[in-house]
């Protein structure tokens, strides 16, 4: 009778642990991953920018990496944008050290970590990894949402300790109700918009800002009008192009604040974010 008991609770840990293995291989093992063709890398060296990736997201708790692949033509415009306006602004390791992998997951009735929306899949997810050297090894640098909305405005959110994607796709929804209203810019169009909060995060006097969870800071690309319209140039596309929206509590409604062209963004989060 004994021995029954220890075979049936032998029997248990071995199924038990076959189920948590495989969850570990689901997530982190058996991800469809597509390689695309490339005159930047090597094989080798994006294999090995996917295996990082797959690291990274074990953080992510309550979420399954499905799809990761690589696509030059997605990678080169991510990295353009991240040299020129994102985390690259700073850094020294050039285009060279810097590659941008894209990835679907499913997000469990949790809400991960309570950023994500509950039961809901996150498509085109972008990670930018970089390294010191061609022989240095891919850490991820930054993970941001990657698509093209409904109003076919291209949309990057940045990973956000303050605010929830819904939070900030709420402040996005503002800025084109208000952008809109504004006669001043008829026949101007926003292109693309983007929240960021790793250029923030470094700076001391960003503390206030990182606490009030009432105030947002995005940013946006803004095609401007054949002719001169308002204070607008014509034929002028404007990068960094910032709106300072706050809301009255959690569950408020965000209200433009300020708006303000922003040509050095160290520049900006240092004079701008004590709201």
């Amino acid at each position: 009778m004994k021995n029954k008991k220890l075979i049936s609770l032998f029997i248990l840990i071995v199924v038990v642990s076959s189920i948590l293995l495989y969850k570990h291989r689901t997530d982190a093992e058996t991800v469809k991953v597509k390689v695309g063709h490339s005159n930047k890398f090597t094989k080798d060296e994006i294999n090995a920018a996917v295996s990082a990736v797959k690291e990274k997201f074990k953080g992510y708790k309550g979420c399954t990496l499905t799809d990761l692949w690589y696509s030059e033509k997605d990678s080169l415009a991510i990295t353009k944008d991240y040299m020129n306006n994102g985390g690259g602004y700073e850094t020294v390791v050039g285009d060279k050290n810097v590659i941008v992998l894209l990835s679907n997951f499913e997000v469990d009735s949790s809400g991960g970590d309570g950023s994500w929306k509950p039961n809901s899949t996150q498509t085109r997810y972008a990670w930018t990894l970089i390294r010191n050297n061609e022989k240095g090894k891919w850490r991820v640098e930054q993970a941001e949402d990657n698509y093209t909305d409904a109003d076919n405005i291209k949309v990057r959110i940045g990973q956000s300790k303050k605010f929830t994607k819904d939070d900030i796709i709420t402040a996005f929804d503002t800025v084109k109700k208000e952008f809109k209203k504004d006669e001043n810019n008829e026949g101007c169009t926003i292109t693309e918009l983007h929240y960021s909060e790793f250029q923030a995060i470094d700076a001391d006097t960003i503390e206030a800002y990182m606490e009030n969870k009432n105030a947002i800071v995005v940013f946006s690309t803004i095609k401007t009008a054949p002719t001169v319209v308002g204070g607008w140039d014509a034929n002028k596309t404007m990068d960094n192009f910032s709106w300072t929206l706050v809301r009255d509590s959690k569950k408020g409604k965000w209200r433009v604040k300020d708006t303000e062209y922003a040509l050095d963004l160290n520049s900006f989060f240092l004079t701008n974010a004590m709201l």
